[in-house]
């Protein structure tokens, strides 16, 4: 794992580098499979939901780390601490809605209702982020800045901040996934998170044989993937990177022509070999505005993703009434000019982006900062093009579409600009709706962002996991701690 946690409480953080180590001692309510876009209980059995309300039956088996029973109460205890304001968690409202939630808890019945004051569809899909904290940590939250109290299938056994966390496997097990349980053939008894802050270091513990399984980028990735010894995972994940266009008034790519015109001089895939080099091969360039393993995605906005085509560029910028000479656009004796922002961690990409542009007469102003400095432009409106990446954490379209649509920033995170009062509307309405309602109302909104040239869909980023040969991964969402398996030795 890169990097040490500063904090093990799961109220504070599920994200990072404490991650592994929240999902192998907490459990949740459910998970999801991205191959079936299925739901899988954990310590639900079953759920029937509605747009405002969630009620889930729940299993009676369930022990924490204690031995003590995890009671619908509990549950209902632990979900509301995570909500309240003065636990701080930072991705509260983005999981489970800004609504107040009432929670009704039976224990004789083994049932817990979830009810919002508004409708909100991707409470189920936000549940399953949110790690389920046993009474014991509810009574001494203290507890939980360097251990955990939950009833996952692991106990953090040792814990040497900045350098390892050692996971010991529970005997009692027997209620996970898919039917995981501590005696299931291959799940070890042991497992060791070694901080290591660098890829290369990383890759060479990996190919000497002292570490089984890491996350790698770049040249060390390419190192690793020679090596017949070592295995590669490669799963999608829930985000999706597009290239945007400001459409704020002023900007000349406030015309959706000018964007249309942008974007059919963009090559996506010799985008992406400038971005990730050799590795490009293991990823899939976007068709919709959602990715493909997300529900709401629709496959048959396909067909609106621009096409690259430097002459057919040229011909929408001439039926735009822009005139060319010398190399030069210009249009009521201004000419076209867009400012391009880019983040110095993106590789090749941004030069990449500014040349395909340039290629067809637009004459770009690059620049590319760091992280903070991006954003800060992004923010402010100031750009007119950029690549945004969305890394999304939940399979929601709640979790993508407010950076397209609704209130801008400062107060929201409509990033593009998009004034569209309609297609506001629209995805307020999708969110909160479920099922086969929710997904023909998502079907509509990308296809009115495609039509609209609001973005152009680049690719569905993936997280890529190698391992040694003694060891795989069984992966029903992202590789996790909960994934390994030892097959021999």
């Amino acid at each position: 794992m890169a990097g040490a946690p500063d904090s093990l409480d799961p109220f504070k953080t599920v994200t990072g580098t404490s991650t592994p180590i929240t999902y192998a001692t907490y459990d949740t309510l459910v998970q999801y499979n991205p191959k079936t876009k299925a739901y899988i209980g954990v310590v639900a059995k079953s759920w029937e939901v509605t747009p405002a309300s969630i009620k889930f039956q729940l299993r009676s088996d369930v022990k924490c780390r204690d031995g003590s029973a995890l009671t619908p109460t509990d549950i209902a205890a632990s979900l509301r601490a995570y909500m309240d304001p003065k636990t701080g968690s930072p991705y509260a409202t983005r999981w489970l809605g800004r609504a107040p939630l009432t929670f009704t808890a039976d224990d004789a019945g083994s049932t817990l209702t979830i009810t919002a004051a508004k409708p909100f569809g991707a409470l189920l899909a936000g549940l399953k982020m949110v790690p389920l904290v046993c009474p014991a940590g509810l009574k001494d939250r203290a507890k939980l800045a360097s251990g955990a109290e939950g009833s996952g299938p692991y106990e953090l056994a040792d814990s040497k901040p900045g350098i390892s966390y050692t996971l010991k496997l529970r005997d009692d097990y027997t209620w996970g996934p898919n039917g995981m349980t501590s005696g299931a053939p291959g799940v070890p008894e042991t497992i060791i998170l070694k901080v290591i802050n660098s890829d290369a270091t990383a890759a060479n513990e990996l190919l000497a044989g002292t570490v089984d399984v890491s996350g790698l980028g770049g040249v060390d990735a390419q190192r690793v993937q020679g090596n017949k010894s070592i295995a590669k995972t490669v799963v999608a994940t829930q985000g999706q990177w597009s290239v945007v266009g400001n459409m704020e008034a002023g900007h000349v790519t406030a015309d959706p022509e000018v964007r249309h015109a942008l974007f059919q001089a963009i090559d996506r895939r010799a985008l992406l070999l400038a971005y990730l080099g050799a590795t490009a091969s293991d990823v899939e360039l976007g068709t919709s505005v959602l990715p493909p393993n997300m529900p709401g995605y629709d496959e048959s906005t396909k067909g609106l993703v621009p096409e690259f085509s430097p002459d057919a560029a040229k011909a929408t910028l001439s039926a735009a009434g822009w005139t060319e000479s010398g190399g030069q656009w210009t249009k009521d004796g201004k000419v076209l000019q867009v400012r391009v922002i880019g983040v110095a961690g993106w590789g090749n990409a941004n030069e990449y982006l500014a040349s395909q542009l340039k290629n067809i007469g637009v004459d770009v102003k690059l620049s590319v900062t760091d992280d903070n400095g991006w954003l800060a432009d992004l923010s402010g409106g100031n750009y007119d093009i950029t690549i945004f990446p969305i890394d999304n954490s939940i399979e929601a379209p709640t979790g993508v579409m407010p950076f397209y649509v609704g209130a801008l920033p400062p107060t929201g995170t409509n990033f593009i600009r998009n004034s569209d009062a309609e297609l506001s509307a629209l995805a307020d309405k999708a969110s909160a709706s479920v099922g086969a309602e929710a997904d023909k109302l998502w079907a509509s909104v990308q296809t009115k962002l495609l039509r609209g040239y609001d973005l152009l869909p680049w690719q569905v980023p993936v997280t890529s996991v190698y391992s040694s040969s003694d060891v795989t991964l069984l992966v029903n969402g992202l590789p996790s701690t909960l994934a390994i398996r030892r097959i021999k030795g």
